[in-house]
């Protein structure tokens, strides 16, 4: 009887393998890819680095955007420009929900000034050579309007955008005053008020979202 049951158990084991078996060398698995899924809810937070002309965080600034609605925001941020340390305060408000899509923002820009800026600009004597002047460049207030467009970048609502707008500045004052050197030519005027804060925006940034 055992006997029987053993050679029983070992005819089932043969025809398991048997089963198997196909006769077919193996084929590697194929791996679904997963699906890109975000989380449920907005963020709580954007870090935002920026740079480009008239930027409102300078040539190179970091910012923070504070959802306050699934369509508005404020942002605050500081960065370095032509015209001293820049700081700025705004709100957007979005076309499509969780931040995304089309902006549309309004806000201010104070840029600190710089005492002892120092160039090589053309000047009225001599037949207007290039000469080495200095300046003390004034504080300055801005508005902007701006436009913003903005696209998801991985699995969490980062975010890349262009910004284009414009800035004005908020009074009449001077500029800048000169210090040292010969007076500059009009053409030399015309470079210091193109560095000084105000005109187009165009800007382009990454935001890194905190849930």
């Amino acid at each position: 009887m055992k006997k029987s049951t053993i050679t029983v158990i070992i005819c089932l084991l043969s025809l398991v393998a048997n089963a198997q078996y196909t006769g077919e060398p193996p084929t590697r698995e194929t791996k679904a890819k997963d699906p890109l899924v975000r989380p449920n809810l907005c963020p709580k937070l954007y870090i935002t680095t920026s740079t480009g002309c008239n930027n409102n965080t300078g040539i190179v600034g970091v910012s923070f955007d504070i959802p306050i609605e699934k369509n508005i925001s404020v942002e605050a941020g500081l960065g370095e420009s032509s015209w001293g340390t820049k700081l700025t305060l705004g709100g957007k408000y979005y076309l499509k929900p969780c931040h995304r899509g089309w902006a549309f923002g309004t806000g201010l820009t104070y840029n600190t000034g710089l005492n002892g800026f120092t160039d090589n600009l053309e000047t009225q004597y001599n037949g207007g050579p290039v000469e080495s002047v200095t300046f003390n460049l004034h504080s300055q207030t801005n508005v902007y309007f701006a436009a913003y467009r903005y696209w998801n970048l991985g699995r969490r609502y980062n975010r890349f955008y262009i910004e284009f707008g414009y800035s004005a500045p908020l009074g009449s004052a001077n500029k800048y005053d000169q210090t040292m050197g010969d007076p500059i030519s009009p053409r030399s005027a015309d470079v210091m008020n193109l560095i000084a804060p105000g005109g187009v925006i165009a800007a382009v940034g990454f935001s890194f979202a905190i849930h």
